[in-house]
């Protein structure tokens, strides 16, 4: 017998007019259309769809992705703080740290927010890797 190997997809939506966050009442058709209460939604380019990595940082927040985190990395026995943004990596299906390690590598992951309620903090991080 086959045990049921049933996997929720969970994701949140960005409201760009609203400028808030929810994921009750969305869900996604299997091409990847955003519905609204069963309901094709009319301007897509207003909401912005970011998948749940499944797992949760040291105080049990959910990491989404585009989340900003903080990480320790073990280097040499050492161990240094790093902040970076969660993105999907198509190429080999997990989620990663932009231009960094597989999320599922780090530990003490810390969520310091994201770029729709925390701009300013998003724009910081940004501008210190530049």
């Amino acid at each position: 017998m086959v045990p049921d190997m049933a996997f929720t997809i969970r994701f949140r939506v960005w409201d760009k007019q609203e400028k808030e966050f929810s994921q009750k009442g969305f869900s996604l058709t299997l091409d990847g259309k955003l519905l609204k209460f069963g309901q094709p939604i009319s301007n897509e380019d207003n909401y912005i769809v970011n998948s749940f990595t499944g797992l949760r940082d040291k105080y049990d927040k959910e990491l989404f992705e585009e989340d900003i985190i903080e990480h320790t990395v073990a280097k040499g026995g050492n161990l240094t703080q790093h902040t970076g943004i969660i993105r999907y990596n198509n190429e080999h299906g997990a989620f990663y740290i932009e231009n960094g390690p597989p999320l599922l590598q780090l530990f003490s992951i810390r969520k310091v927010g994201n770029p729709y309620e925390n701009p300013i903090l998003y724009d910081l991080y940004l501008k210190s890797k530049s």
